[in-house]
């Protein structure tokens, strides 16, 4: 008796067994979906924060060359707002990020002519508040488009003040 009791022992943990691997297998089916879209979501919104803060670094290192002295350093037949917008292209570019599709703007940031186009190289503008706004769309940047995300742009914006600080070469 013993042994038909071994035998129906190993047969009903066997077929347990069996049904877990089963239910196991239904539950990878249900929860590998919503890891992979979270996982996708992470790297989605890594991506954005980094264009986010290459943006951020680009606009403020044109700032910094907005304010100085740099007529020696535009190319033959560009102004100096071409300049600093050639370089924040030029800085994503490098980055890996479309600096071709970035919208820049050069405006004043105080007294009557907040929002006007600012001239980097009028000498009236000398100690006067500039505001340099980079916007890229999230479509450029991103591998996987998210609908919440759609027509909403990555942007960076800053003001310096225009002087003529020397640069050393």
């Amino acid at each position: 008796m013993s042994h038909i009791a071994n035998i129906s022992k190993r047969y009903r943990s066997h077929r347990y067994r069996s049904h877990r691997r089963g239910a196991a297998t239904v539950e990878f089916a249900f929860t590998a979906p919503l890891f992979i879209l979270v996982l996708l979501g992470i790297c989605e919104m890594g991506r954005s924060v980094n264009a986010s803060s290459q943006l951020t670094s680009s606009v403020r290192e044109a700032g910094r060359l907005a304010c100085m002295d740099f007529k020696d350093l535009i190319p033959a037949g560009m102004t100096a707002n071409e300049k600093i917008e050639n370089d924040i292209r030029a800085f994503l570019n490098a980055s890996g990020f479309p600096g071709d599709e970035v919208d820049i703007t050069i405006t004043h940031a105080d007294d009557s002519q907040v929002g006007q186009t600012f001239d980097l190289e009028d000498p009236d503008n000398y100690l006067k508040l500039l505001r340099i706004t980079a916007s890229l769309p999230y479509e450029a940047v991103s591998t996987v488009p998210l609908m919440f995300m759609r027509d909403k742009p990555i942007s960076a914006t800053i003001v310096f003040r225009r002087g003529r600080v020397n640069m050393s070469q």
